[in-house]
C-alpha cells in the first residue's frame, strides 16, 4: 500500500515541475519579444551609427542633424572668397557661392540603418553595427560661377577707360596745333579672376586674392596725333578783279576754312555751305546758264571754291566722291581739274580714305584762293601732281544766224559764242625721291559742243549827206572797216 502511495506523489511533483517549466519559457519568450519590439520601433539612431565622426546613438533626426550641423559649420565658414586692388576689398561667403553639406540627406540615409528587411535582418544589422560602426561621410558642393555678376560689377569699379590724345586746329596761329596727352586706361581680367578663384577654391585655398588687370592703351597717343601735321597737299587759283565774285568765293569757302574731316567722313560742299543765294548774302556774279552762256545770279564765282578745294584733296590722295565737270571750260584751273557746283542738285563730295584724321584750311592771298591740306603723310611717296590734257576736239559749230530788224545790215551780235566738244583727261601722279613711281587715271571730262547764236541786221541803213572833207570825223578809225559792232567774245570770261 505504501508503495502505490509514493508513486503517485512523484508523478504529481513532475506534473507541476512541468507545468511550471512552461510557465517560465512562455514568460521568457514574452519578454524576449517585447524587447525586440521594442528594439524595432525606438525612434533614435542604433549604436554604431556615425556621420562625419559623430556618433547618433540615441538620437532622434533633428538632434542628429543639429549635430552633424554643428561638426560641419567651421568648414563652411571656412568659405570666404577676398578679392582685393589697391586698397579697395570685397568679400564673400559660402552664401554667396552656394555652399551646402547634404546632412539631411545622409543623417536620412544613416537612419535606415536597422530599419530595412525583415525581422531576422533587421535584428543581425543592429548587432553587428554595435560591433563594427557603419560611417557615413556628407559632401560640401559650391559653385564660385555664381560671383560672375560681383565679379563684373567689381570690374565696373576697377575698370578705366583709355582716354585718346586729342588734336586742335588753329589755321591762324603761328603754332597750327595743340594737343592734349593720352591716358592708358585699366581694364580687370574677368575670365583670369573667376577661373582662378574657382580653382583656389577647390584646392581649399581661401586667402586673399589680388585682382589681375592690364593696361589699355588709347587707340591714339600723344606721338601718333602729332604726326598728323604734315602740309601733305595744297592748291590755289587766281581770283578775278570782280569784286561781287570774289566776296562769294570768300563766303562759300569759309565753309572749309577751319575743316576736320574723321577716318571714313564724307564732306559734302553742298551741306558745308548751304544755299547759296542772296538771302545767304551771296552777290550777283556770272554763272553758266543752260550749259552754253552767261549771265549774272547770286552766287556767281561758288565753283572756284569747289574747284581749288577739288584741286587739294586730289593732291591729299583722298577718295573723290562726287564730281562733275563744267559745261564750258573754266579759265581758273587746268582743263578737266574744275569741279562745278550748283546746289542742291550738282555737288562736290570727298571722303577721307586715311586711316587718321584730316584738317583743311584756306586763306586768299595776293589775289588768289589757297587751299591746304593737313595730315600725316604717306611713306609710300612723297607728292602727287595732278596731270590733264584734251584727249579730243571737235569742230566748231557754225552760229545759228537770227536776223534782228533792230540792226542795221552789215550789223551782228554775238548772243552765244560757238564752242567746240573738249574731252579731257586727267591722272595723279606720285613721286618718290624725286622720281615717278605710279600714275593712275583719275576722271574724263567731256565739254560739250555749243551751237551758238548771232545776231544779224536787216534794217536798211538811211543815206548820209556827203560830208566836207574838213569836217569829217576822224573818229572813224575807231571802227571797224566794215562798219560792223566788235563780236562779243566770251572765252575768257570768269565762270562758275
Amino acid at each position: 500500500m505504501e508503495a502505490r502511495t509514493r508513486t503517485k506523489k512523484n508523478n504529481i511533483w513532475g506534473k507541476v515541475f512541468l507545468v511550471f517549466v512552461l510557465v517560465v519559457l512562455m514568460v521568457a519568450v514574452g519578454g524576449v519579444a517585447t524587447y525586440i519590439y521594442q528594439i524595432l520601433n525606438i525612434d533614435t539612431f542604433y549604436a554604431g551609427v556615425e556621420v562625419d565622426g559623430v556618433s547618433l546613438e540615441g538620437m532622434t533626426k533633428e538632434e542628429a542633424i543639429s549635430a552633424v550641423q554643428a561638426q560641419n559649420q567651421p568648414i563652411l565658414d571656412k568659405i570666404k572668397i577676398v578679392l582685393t586692388h589697391e586698397d579697395k576689398r570685397w568679400e564673400f561667403g559660402y552664401q554667396d557661392v552656394n555652399a551646402h553639406i547634404n546632412i539631411e540627406e545622409i543623417v536620412e540615409e544613416a537612419y535606415l540603418v536597422g530599419r530595412q528587411g525583415t525581422v531576422v535582418d533587421r535584428l543581425k544589422e543592429i548587432y553587428h553595427i554595435s560591433n563594427e560602426p557603419r560611417k557615413f561621410q556628407t559632401t560640401l558642393t559650391y559653385d564660385v560661377s555664381q560671383l560672375k555678376d560681383e565679379i563684373e560689377a567689381i570690374a565696373s569699379e576697377i575698370n578705366e577707360e583709355p582716354v585718346d590724345a586729342t588734336i586742335e586746329f588753329h589755321p591762324d596761329k603761328k603754332e597750327k596745333f595743340s594737343f592734349t596727352p593720352h591716358k592708358i586706361g585699366k581694364g580687370m581680367l574677368t575670365d583670369k579672376t573667376l577661373e582662378e578663384l574657382i580653382a583656389r577654391a577647390d584646392a581649399g585655398d581661401f586667402t586673399p586674392y589680388e585682382i589681375p588687370t592690364e593696361e589699355l592703351h588709347p587707340e591714339y597717343t600723344l606721338d601718333e596725333v602729332k604726326t598728323w601735321t604734315t602740309r601733305i597737299a595744297y592748291y590755289s587759283t587766281k581770283l578775278t578783279n570782280n569784286s561781287n565774285r570774289n566776296h562769294n568765293i570768300r563766303l562759300s569757302s569759309q565753309a572749309y576754312y577751319n575743316l576736320r574731316v574723321d577716318p571714313g567722313e564724307i564732306y559734302s560742299f553742298n551741306e558745308a555751305t548751304g544755299p547759296r543765294g542772296a538771302k545767304e548774302g551771296y552777290k550777283s556774279a556770272a554763272v553758266i546758264k543752260d550749259g552754253n552762256r552767261f549771265e549774272d545770279e547770286p552766287g556767281g564765282g561758288n565753283c572756284q571754291s569747289s574747284t581749288t578745294l577739288y584741286g587739294a584733296v586730289l593732291r591729299a590722295d583722298l577718295e573723290i566722291v562726287e564730281r562733275l565737270p563744267h559745261s564750258i571750260p573754266s579759265t581758273y584751273t587746268a582743263i578737266g581739274t574744275d569741279a562745278t557746283v550748283n546746289y542742291p542738285y550738282a555737288d562736290f563730295k570727298f571722303r577721307n580714305n586715311k586711316d587718321t584724321p584730316i584738317f583743311i584750311t584756306r586763306y586768299i592771298s595776293g589775289g588768289k584762293l589757297h587751299v591746304e591740306v593737313y595730315g600725316k603723310p604717306s611713306e609710300e611717296y612723297d607728292k602727287i601732281e595732278i596731270v590733264s590734257y584734251e584727249t579730243s576736239r571737235s569742230k566748231v559749230p557754225e552760229y545759228k544766224i537770227v536776223e534782228d530788224p533792230n540792226l542795221y545790215e552789215g550789223e551782228e551780235v554775238i548772243e552765244i559764242v560757238s564752242r567746240p566738244q573738249i574731252k579731257a583727261v586727267s591722272y595723279r601722279v606720285y613721286y618718290k625721291d624725286g622720281k615717278e613711281i605710279n600714275r593712275v587715271k583719275e576722271a574724263n571730262s567731256t565739254y560739250p559742243a555749243v551751237k551758238g547764236v548771232k545776231r544779224v541786221g536787216t534794217k536798211k541803213r538811211p543815206e548820209e549827206p556827203p560830208a566836207d572833207e574838213s569836217t569829217q570825223d576822224n573818229t572813224k578809225d575807231n571802227k571797224p572797216s566794215n562798219g560792223q559792232e566788235p563780236k562779243q567774245d566770251n572765252t575768257n570770261e570768269e565762270n562758275e
